[in-house]
């Protein structure tokens, strides 16, 4: 699931980058609306976090339980 949620987000910045370039070339209001079209597509940093790190937060609730004793 991390490969998927890295790939995704590697696509996502390719075609902004793309879209920033044409931008700056053509100085076009509607390369510009694109581009923060697409950047309301990149998901909060927690989601990516979930994605990334899915065995990390049954290990910490475990190190958790055991210092609370």
């Amino acid at each position: 699931m991390a490969s998927g949620a890295n790939f995704f987000m590697r696509k996502l910045t390719i075609e902004l980058d793309q879209l920033a370039n044409e931008w700056n070339r053509t100085r076009d209001p509607g390369i510009r609306d694109q581009w923060f079209k697409k950047v309301s597509q990149v998901p909060p940093v927690s989601a990516l976090e979930e994605a990334r790190l899915p065995s990390r937060k049954k290990t910490l609730g475990k190190v958790q339980a055991f210092q609370s004793d």
